[in-house]
């Protein structure tokens, strides 16, 4: 088979991959998690039977015991606590709604008003108007029942807590055996350009996804326990998704104190020094990220400008869905390598 053929055989092949992942990607999380589980923990692994002389089957089993250790003690504490202010925060968005409709939009509306802009006086008029959905009591509690009554969505739960832990083992196991095997079967003609890819592409994106993951999950924590600490409703639940959107720049941080600001509004109305304290709390966070968490963990890690990777969030996002979201930064840094690499070379030609 000539040269030509091999690329165009293979690009089919790839695009026929491709299509495939695309149908099964509501399955894929438990796979994927395990994947980057695995990839985070590979290099504790190797520490361990570098350092203790231990078999790589004996290193592999102390990771995973620890790590199904710390799983456990999240799924007993951690998410019941964030169930549970999901499904408070669900129940209080008609009170909201109707605070805001009293309480605040009054004030839009008298602000419109002194600008010579004449908008609907009433909240749920304006809403019924535009054909904007309302919702009603107790509807985000069913849309959420439903969701979590979803064949799909079991079908996930139950493939991260019984299946993700064996394939996380598996892969841990014989990662070593898995790379080899890939190598055995890149095509020896383009063998050394094919692994300077790689190795570009794993040094770009090992260090900063071990050490994003740690930033999230500190972040995460600080941020939940403080504004539960400091009386916050859902605050919990606030800092938790704060924590984890940290590993998109700004808009994760963003997010977060959107959200943490307008809880405040709706249980403390304009109380300055509620929101001060609030306030005080991203900005501390802001500063131990930017100061110490991210030199120290990531460091210079990756050449990736946060806008390239607030763009592959919301490109694969839009493509794949959750599976994009949770791939996006790898994903972003892959294409940032290859794109600078075929450049690079293009211009050295």
């Amino acid at each position: 088979m000539k040269t030509k053929d091999k690329i165009i055989f293979t690009f089919i092949l790839l695009t026929i991959f491709g299509l495939l992942l695309y149908k099964i990607r509501t399955i894929l999380t438990p796979f994927i998690l395990a994947i980057i589980i695995s990839y985070t923990l590979n290099p504790v692994v190797n520490f361990l039977c570098k350092k203790f002389n231990l078999s790589r089957f004996k290193a592999v089993c102390s990771i995973t015991v620890i790590f199904l250790c710390f799983f456990a003690m999240f799924c007993v504490f951690i998410f019941p606590l964030l169930y549970n202010q999901t499904i408070l925060l669900a129940e209080s968005v008609p009170s909201h709604i109707e605070n805001f409709s009293d309480n605040f939009y009054p004030d839009i509306v008298d602000f419109f008003a002194r600008l010579n802009i004449e908008i609907e006086h009433n909240f749920f008029d304006l809403i019924k108007n535009n054909h904007i959905f309302i919702l009603n009591d107790g509807i985000i509690e069913k849309i959420i029942t439903n969701l979590i009554s979803s064949s799909t969505f079991i079908i996930n739960i139950l493939s991260i807590l019984f299946i993700m832990p064996i394939l996380i083992f598996y892969l841990l196991k014989d990662w070593h055996k898995i790379i080899h095997k890939i190598n055995d079967n890149l095509p020896k003609k383009y063998f050394s350009q094919i692994r300077e890819i790689f190795v570009l592409i794993d040094k770009s994106i090992s260090g900063f996804l071990r050490g994003q993951i740690n930033i999230c999950l500190i972040l995460a924590f600080y941020y939940a326990i403080l504004l539960t600490i400091f009386g916050l409703d859902n605050g919990f639940l606030i800092g938790f998704i704060t924590g984890l959107l940290s590993f998109v720049p700004y808009i994760g941080y963003g997010t977060g104190l959107f959200l943490a600001v307008i809880a405040s509004l709706y249980q403390w109305g304009l109380n300055y020094h509620q929101i001060g304290v609030i306030l005080l709390v991203y900005l501390i966070g802001q500063i131990i990220e930017s100061n110490f968490l991210a030199p120290n963990l990531i460091g210079k890690k990756i050449d990736l400008h946060p806008l390239w990777i607030i763009f592959g969030v919301f490109f694969f996002g839009s493509i794949f869905g959750f599976i994009g979201v949770l791939l996006s930064v790898p994903l972003t840094a892959i294409s940032s390598v290859l794109l600078k690499y075929f450049i690079k070379n293009y211009y050295n030609k």
